[in-house]
């Protein structure tokens, strides 16, 4: 590489506006060098360093992930220096990323949201197309844009859009965000994305919290074009099915950018500029060819390179794969490439021109081991995969298949666009279905996809355990195979099921296919506390409405009612509490019938609760004490978080103006938890019994036992409560006229939920907005100000 970057095509880093830029044109510039694997780039990083040291692959591998705040600046020269450049290009790296830490301060990215998939160094030709598409969105209409971009499989639609996208954006236009959706229409194997749960992530992503995301499709598109009217916004939808999935989709205001892929013809979308792409002409196909392979080796052999863009058939995925076999191979001759492909005949059936010989060079290249894992991809439930997710498809140790992977990424037979998570094409897992269907025996299949439906069982009930503090799903997974992924805190298993959600979903799906009931329960009973986390009700009884075939068809009759108390739970927490009442009775019912007497206190807590919510607390009172009763058995008392009910039968109280009875209830289930060493509900017990002491106006036993409650929130890393605690205190004060403690007391409420990004905070700040310990202080008229609910 010279000195002079932008004159042989390399990356740019002084066209980086901020740190994600400067991020993803370090990983052009890892492309652009013939995309050298995290592992060899660490062995060849290391001994350039001052001092010379050993560098981890996962070290090297966070260098590439946008989602940094800041970078090890010698580690970033040593990776630019392991990619080839002189002592120039080095400096100027160096300098646009200081340059770049001074304007951004590296922190804060001001709100924007930038989704767009990195925009790959071998794009190349396409002028004619590119410019329509430039011209339609720089033109000042005074209505919506939207490009729509047809073209068959493989062709390059959506490398075209992201190139246009990122041209735009670096271009300073739709600075305000970007959104993307895959919307997967053409997977062989899963229906199209769901316009509601694409509208669903982008709402939240919108700062929208998931408790008022509404539940129908209209509705969450009226929001989200009332939530982006007005912003200069991109969407970039790829892989449109039909004109039917976009319109939820799409924005109202001219100030917006929409840009969408589709093997089919969009005509039929009111508004929509089409670019037709067809496939590569020779002379670009070549220029491909050298991008990746190097010009040096495709000048030697011009009519071998002609020859392979042809066999090829000006497909961009066909000409990648093509040269990556040449790259990854030194000794090959191009001749000797296209000879190999002439000679494979085999045509597959996805429409595709010339990529039956490319897929199957690529595929009998891998070693054997690689092949196995390959076609096993075929048969994966989820639209994207991490290496420990392959541990349990595949059985192998994570070293393995991360280097498998790696490997895989290297032909170009798998993509990552998120760092450690990749995806195939949607024609190349066409293909290694066929492989799999034709090289896998049904034993092989079999256990392949219970074990990766297992894995995901295991490790969102363990997230859920560190995220929820929740007890282990009641109905066990047995053995699991494969590498467990280990959260270090609450904050990163959410982030893990953030990003596993959409797998988990098509988990569920194929677990519904195959008939493996215990696992389609188990799933829904994992991802539930997530979504009641997010305080996403509806999403909470969609799970539970769909597992129950399923726990009826488990014909057991603990997890069909199991399944029914949840989901009269959920029904209760989304204030539809008559609703709530059905399940209940058939958990009721079925837990009496079977003398199941764990569901059957459950069903009868969360009854009561349903009771209090429509004003009934005469009833609620009686039921809760019926469950109360039932903790005289070991079955019930001996199960984690059944001391609830001591809270439950206060809530009642305190709805019948009784909270001086309230404080012994809750005094014993404080006793109770605390002998169970169940923090999570001592420090629910000790908030809600500070609570009672401030209805009762005994202020300085109100803020002793919120005092007793914060360590224990803080420690669980229970945010909300813990906030809450410091505003009871700030009640208790403010009460007592130490106006300025009180007010002191709500500043470290606030500064708790200081670190979350803002769509967290929003939603948080929501529930203490509601909560009856909200300060300041409510009018003394306001009602709750005596008698709020307690937390559940």
């Amino acid at each position: 590489m010279s000195g002079n970057a932008g004159t042989t095509g390399e990356p740019d880093p002084e066209h980086a506006a901020d740190l994600v830029e400067f991020i993803e044109l370090l990983d052009q510039l890892r492309m652009w060098a013939g995309s050298p694997s995290t592992r060899a780039l660490a062995k060849r990083v290391g001994p350039l360093l001052r001092p010379p040291r050993t560098i981890s692959h996962s070290t090297v591998a966070e260098v590439f992930q946008t989602s940094r705040r800041r970078l090890d600046l010698d580690l970033v020269a040593g990776i630019v220096r392991a990619l080839g450049a002189d002592d120039a290009t080095v400096a100027r790296w160096r300098t646009a990323y200081l340059r770049v830490l001074r304007d951004t301060k590296a922190a804060d990215f001001g709100g924007v949201l930038r989704q767009l998939p990195v925009d790959l160094p071998t794009f190349i030709g396409r002028e004619k197309e590119l410019a329509a598409l430039m011209d339609a969105a720089t033109e000042g209409s005074r209505t919506l844009v939207i490009s729509a971009i047809e073209g068959m499989a493989g062709i390059g639609k959506t490398q075209l859009a992201l190139h246009a996208a990122h041209r735009l954006v670096r271009a300073g236009r739709y600075a305000d965000l970007q959104l993307y959706a895959n919307l997967r229409g053409f997977d062989p194997y899963h229906e199209p994305s769901d316009p509601a749960a694409i509208l669903d992530v982008f709402l939240r992503q919108l700062q929208v919290p998931a408790a008022r995301v509404p539940a129908g499709l209209d509705e969450r598109a009226a929001m989200f074009r009332d939530r982006i009217h007005g912003r200069q916004a991109l969407l970039l939808l790829d892989n449109a099915a039909d004109d039917n999935q976009l319109r939820p989709l799409l924005p109202a205001s001219s100030s917006c950018l929409v840009l969408i892929t589709s093997r089919r013809t969009l005509a039929s979308l009111e508004g929509a500029r089409t670019v037709a792409l067809d496939v590569l002409d020779p002379s670009e196909s070549i220029e491909m060819l050298s991008r990746i392979v190097g010009p040096e080796r495709v000048a030697a052999e011009p009519r071998a390179a002609a020859r392979i863009a042809e066999l090829c058939g000006g497909l961009p995925l066909a000409v990648s794969l093509a040269a990556a076999r040449l790259r990854s191979r030194p000794v090959w001759t191009l001749r000797y490439l296209a000879d190999r492909l002439a000679t494979t005949l085999d045509q597959m059936t996805t429409g595709g021109r010339g990529l039956s010989q490319v897929f199957d060079l690529s595929y009998q290249g891998l070693p054997t081991a690689a092949q196995r894992v390959f076609r096993l991809l075929g048969i994966h439930p989820a639209g994207d995969f991490t290496a420990s997710s392959i541990t349990a498809l595949t059985g192998m140790d994570l070293g393995e298949a991360e280097r498998i992977l790696e490997l895989l990424q290297d032909e170009k037979l798998i993509q990552q666009k998120v760092l450690n998570r990749f995806e195939l094409h949607d024609l190349l897992r066409a293909y290694a279905a066929e492989r799999a269907a034709a090289e896998i025996s049904e034993q092989e299949r079999s256990e392949a996809i219970a074990a990766v439906l297992n894995w995901y069982v295991a490790t969102a009930s363990a997230a859920v355990q560190l995220a929820n503090r929740q007890p282990p799903l009641p109905f066990p997974t047995g053995d699991v195979r494969g590498e467990s992924v280990r959260f270090v805190d609450a904050k990163q298993a959410l982030a893990w099921y953030d990003l596993e959600r959409p797998n988990l979903l098509r988990a569920f799906s194929a677990a519904a296919a195959f008939g493996h009931d215990r696992t389609a329960v188990n799933l829904a009973l994992a991802m539930k506390p997530f979504e009641d986390i997010a305080r996403s009700w509806r999403e909470s009884e969609r799970l539970l409405r769909a597992a129950l075939p399923h726990a009826r068809r488990w014909a057991a009759p603990d997890v069909e009612a199991t399944v029914l108390q949840q989901l009269g739970f959920t029904l209760f927490q989304d204030n539809r509490f008559e609703q709530a009442l059905d399940p209940l009775e058939e958990a009721l019912a079925l837990s009496r019938e079977n003398g199941d007497l764990l569901n059957e206190h459950l069903a009868l807590n969360v009854k009561a609760l349903a009771y209090t919510g429509f004003g009934d607390h005469r009833q609620g009172l009686e039921i809760a004490l019926q469950a109360l009763a039932l903790r005289e058995h070991d079955e019930v008392r001996q199960t984690p978080r059944t001391t609830g009910v001591y809270n439950t039968v206060a809530t009642c109280l305190h709805g019948l103006g009784r909270p001086a009875e309230a404080v012994a209830h809750i005094i014993t289930g404080t006793a109770e938890a605390q002998a169970q060493n169940d923090w999570l509900m001592v420090a629910v017990a000790k908030h809600n019994l500070g609570f009672t002491y401030l209805v009762l106006e005994r202020f300085a036993d109100a803020i002793t036992a919120f005092e007793e409650s914060v360590p224990l929130s803080h420690d669980l890393g229970f945010l909300y409560l813990h906030a809450d605690d410091l505003n009871g205190i700030a009640r208790a004060l403010h009460a007592q006229g130490r106006v300025s403690e009180a007010e002191e007391s709500h500043r470290k409420a606030l500064a708790v939920l200081d670190d979350l990004p803002e769509a967290a905070l929003a939603h948080y700040l929501s529930r203490l907005d509601e909560s009856p310990l909200r300060y300041p202080p409510p009018p003394a008229d306001e009602p709750g100000e005596r008698n709020g609910p307690l937390t559940r």
